[in-house]
């Protein structure tokens, strides 16, 4: 059993329970509008996340007039003060490094904020998570509260992160068998988009098709699924040796082996245009060779 009560909770105590001026939290207990825990301090729910809340089909008590301190936090603060700008790991086993160089300063070794220019210590996790509680929230869009919605994961089993508005469920060895691929893929410049697809249009060329053929064809029971949309977005290319020398299955041409087996999808996370948001960058812009469009270029 987790020690924190929520993803949020746990973000925001990790972070030093950091508090904001604006936030005016009141000594009435509550049952928390958002997470559905019992607090003792709350603020009105119309107050604290504004009538026009986009996501009040996600509240766990759509019915209470109250919501907790640590998902106000969550929800609140102006750029880049605030939460959903920023892709968030958490976990007490974790010794992270600094996060990203803009983000507010309540990142610690627990605690990483960061951005889609450097997901190095996200994919680390994801990889291979600790024997204890963690939290991944990834922010696609840089516009959508995502924390609030995100799981507790624990240990080295099945996970479930947030990605905007979208559950990724997966195993370490299936998101590993997953990247190590799509690694290869990009390396040779097949976009993200002919990836998350399996449609390489006209990319295929006599020294491509091999490539194709080898590391495209075991990513059949991913085609269009959040588990692959989410591995094409954590890659960047200046990264991509690094990333190649840790999780690149085999050789160009496949040959080598892929180390971890491909694994067939978790119930529910396959089929093509299942949380695919084709078009959202997210902080940090996107790869020279991405087909995807614009996005929050700030980094």
């Amino acid at each position: 059993m987790s020690t924190f009560a929520t993803a949020p909770v746990m973000v925001w105590e990790l972070a030093g329970r950091p508090v904001r001026e604006s936030l005016n939290p009141e000594a009435v207990p509550g049952v928390c509008a958002m997470c559905g825990r019992t607090v003792d301090v709350s603020m009105p729910t119309a107050k604290a996340i504004g009538g026009n809340f986009t996501d009040q089909y996600l509240l766990a008590r759509p019915d209470s007039t109250r919501v907790c301190y640590a998902c106000v936090w969550v929800c609140s603060g102006k750029p880049p003060d605030t939460v959903r700008m920023w892709t968030v790991a958490a976990s007490e086993a974790a010794e992270f490094g600094p996060s990203h160089p803009k983000a507010p300063g309540w990142g610690n070794s627990h605690l990483l904020l960061t951005a889609r220019n450097d997901m190095r210590q996200v994919v680390d996790l994801l990889a291979d998570p600790p024997d204890a509680d963690w939290v991944v929230s990834v922010a696609e869009s840089g516009q959508k509260h995502h924390l609030p919605y995100a799981r507790i994961n624990h240990g080295t089993g099945q996970w479930t992160v947030r990605m905007d508005a979208v559950d990724v469920t997966a195993t370490p060895g299936q998101f590993r068998t997953v990247l190590g691929h799509v690694l290869r893929l990009r390396a040779v410049k097949f976009s993200a988009g002919a990836i998350e697809t399996l449609d390489p249009g006209n990319g295929l060329t006599a020294a491509t098709l091999p490539v194709w053929r080898a590391h495209a064809e075991p990513l059949a029971p991913w085609r269009g699924s959040p588990l692959l949309h989410l591995t094409c977005f954590v890659i960047k290319k200046e990264h991509m040796d690094e990333y190649i020398g840790r999780y690149g299955a085999g050789d160009l041409d496949g040959r080598g082996g892929s180390g971890d087996p491909v694994l067939q999808p978790v119930a529910g996370q396959h089929g093509l245009g299942h949380g695919v948001s084709a078009g959202l960058a997210g902080p940090g812009g996107v790869s020279d060779d991405d087909s995807r469009g614009g996005g929050d270029t700030l980094f």
